[in-house]
């Protein structure tokens, strides 16, 4: 039986986060059952991942209601930041795009042959 958005609406955003890992994990067991033939019903991963959905919807709602409620959830979940201070310290992609480049010797090969064309 499938969850209903008007149950989950009573529910704490804390409480709808550990529904969502609950049923992540629910999935993840079914999978793991289809592909070793031991799953009878698959239509339990069709309703798993509509519940997942719907989880995640009332939790987006919730948020666009009370952005403030973000912040207290994510202290609650154990964070010591915002949320927005934590993305402004990922390290910057350019180190990695150097690293490809690095790694593939066809695109040195066409930049320099590019750079002769032009010379």
């Amino acid at each position: 039986m499938s969850i209903e958005a008007k149950d989950l609406r009573g529910n704490d955003a804390g409480e709808l986060r550990r529904t969502v890992r609950k049923l992540e994990e629910d999935l993840f067991k079914h999978r793991l059952k289809k592909t070793t033939s031991q799953l009878e019903n698959t239509m339990l991963i069709r309703q798993t991942r509509r519940d997942i959905a719907r989880v995640n919807t009332v939790l987006a709602e919730r948020l666009r209601a009370n952005p403030a409620e973000a912040n207290m959830a994510a202290k609650a979940d154990g964070a010591d930041e915002p949320a927005s201070e934590t993305k402004a310290e990922k390290p910057a992609k350019a180190p990695k795009e150097a690293a490809k480049k690095a790694a593939n010797p066809s695109a040195k090969q066409s930049a320099k042959q590019s750079a002769k064309k032009e010379s």
